[in-house]
Order: structure tokens, then C-alpha cells, then sequence
């Protein structure tokens, strides 16, 4: 089952159709446990960078954005071995 309620599940669909849109079937997907080991890395990357150009603020801050990044950063990591 998807980890991510609806507001979040909307800023990752939103980051992967502008960034990875062959990625976009992971926004529906019930289980993050089938995703390759690659995929999550490549996720992760995607996340990481949408963090880096806007997860802060002027005063490099964390903001909500950002804080959502982190919580799939954290749930796609919790996936790795």
C-alpha cells in the first residue's frame, strides 16, 4: 500500500511528470516493496534534487515542500536493503 497520502502522492506525480514521466505509474502503485533496486536509487536522485533546488528557503530553511521531499526520500530509502 502507498505510503503517501494524497497531497504528497500530487507533488510526486507533479515532480515526475516534469522530470521522469516514464516513472508515473509509481505515483499509483500499492507497493513500493516490488520497485528494482535502481528504480528507488533513480527515485531518490529525482527527490533529492527537487530538494536542493526547492526545499528551501531564502535563509536555506526548511519548508513544507521541502519536508514533504524528505518524507519520500525517507520512505523510498526505507526500501533499500
Amino acid at each position: 500500500m502507498s505510503k503517501f497520502n494524497s497531497d504528497v502522492q500530487g507533488v510526486l506525480q507533479g515532480i515526475l511528470k516534469e522530470k521522469q514521466p516514464e516513472l508515473l505509474w509509481i505515483v499509483n502503485c500499492r507497493d513500493f516493496s516490488i520497485l528494482e533496486i535502481e528504480t528507488i536509487h533513480e527515485l531518490r536522485d529525482i527527490l533529492a534534487d527537487e530538494l536542493i533546488e526547492k526545499g528551501f528557503d531564502e535563509q536555506d530553511n526548511i519548508n513544507d515542500f521541502g519536508r514533504d521531499l524528505e518524507k519520500m526520500i525517507d520512505v523510498f530509502g526505507d526500501l533499500l536493503p
